[in-house]
């Protein structure tokens, strides 16, 4: 198999978390790194919704005029709703995963 290489940046916690994450899957960064690519990219060619910041918006808009809350901050919220839901999908994909894997 032809592999290619790329190189990603990635604050350091999220690092940390994905090295942990690895370790504890028993797995090398760089697999566990593909493996969620590979996910991700089953999610985008399924045509699953990525919930949309636009949506999110339009979605928490009503709450966040109850709350008195600007544009900025709805927005800020809505990126951590949709960063969120990512990591939920991530994490249940990589266990759905793993639990496929014969032990080794």
């Amino acid at each position: 198999m032809q592999v290619r290489r790329i190189t990603i940046r990635v604050p350091p916690e999220l690092h940390q978390q994905l090295s942990r994450l690895a370790a504890s899957q028993s797995v090398s960064l760089n697999t566990l790194a593909v493996e969620a690519l590979e996910a991700y990219a089953a999610t985008l060619a399924a045509g699953r919704e990525r919930f949309p910041l636009r949506e999110l918006s339009a979605l928490l808009a009503p709450a966040a005029e109850a709350a008195d809350l600007t544009e900025e901050e709805l927005l800020h919220y809505a990126r951590l709703i949709r960063r969120r839901i990512w990591q939920e999908r991530y994490e249940k994909a990589i266990q759905s995963y793993s639990g496929h894997q014969e032990p080794g």
